[in-house]
């Protein structure tokens, strides 16, 4: 083997050499890049905690509570109200709170399931609404003037309309800290708001 063989050789053992350790400090580099982009986003999540006021507004509704619904603008029968119970319980450390009720609607059994939230992002107030007289799941969207005493929520509702989706209002109201109330509205061909049905909680003793 004569030098310029060595000298080739060595070199190209320089060359992979460098090129390992550059691709090394390369990775090395990526690694705490992506490690420094968790640790942001774990710090993000966790400012996105429910620490604000509006999810303690949200999270003194856990308890028991007992329900009357009553049924808006309706006579004879249908204006009799129905009764129930619900549970109100923190999840996912207390980002949401679930509402789980219980009723007995002109004879017939009727449970719900109510998600609340508070949106950190948009600072809007959401809900998704579901039970058993339907399939559809029923998402809201609310606001607040008034520190959370009282929250408008807006959404859209499938079947009470032949035409389609209508529009449907929730207007939570905080009576104390025991009793609040919803009430449930649609609207007319004209914008008219249309009040439906009311459920008063009361909370258990």
């Amino acid at each position: 083997m004569n030098a310029r063989m060595i000298n080739s050789m060595l070199g190209r053992t320089v060359v992979r050499a460098t090129v390992a350790v550059v691709a090394g400090a390369f990775l090395l580099a990526a690694g705490a890049a992506l490690g420094e982009h968790r640790a942001e986003s774990l710090a993000q999540m966790r400012a996105a905690g429910p620490n604000d006021a509006e999810h303690a507004i949200l999270a003194k509704l856990a308890g028991n509570y007992d329900r009357v619904i009553k049924f808006v603008g309706q006579t004879g029968a249908m204006a009799q109200p129905s009764s129930g119970t619900c549970t109100f319980s923190l999840e996912l450390g207390g980002r949401f709170i679930v509402e789980k009720s219980h009723d007995v609607v002109f004879g017939r059994p009727v449970d719900g399931l109510r998600i609340y939230g508070y949106n950190d992002a948009t600072k809007e107030y959401e809900m998704a609404r579901m039970y058993t007289m339907s399939n559809a799941i029923t998402l809201m969207k609310g606001t607040s003037s008034d520190e959370g005493k009282t929250i408008d929520y807006v959404g859209e509702a499938t079947g009470m309309r032949a035409a389609g989706a209508a529009p449907l209002r929730a207007k939570f109201v905080r009576v104390d800290a025991d009793q609040f109330t919803v009430t449930m509205s649609t609207t007319d061909a004209s914008g008219k708001d249309m009040p439906f049905q009311e459920t008063i909680y009361t909370r258990k003793k």
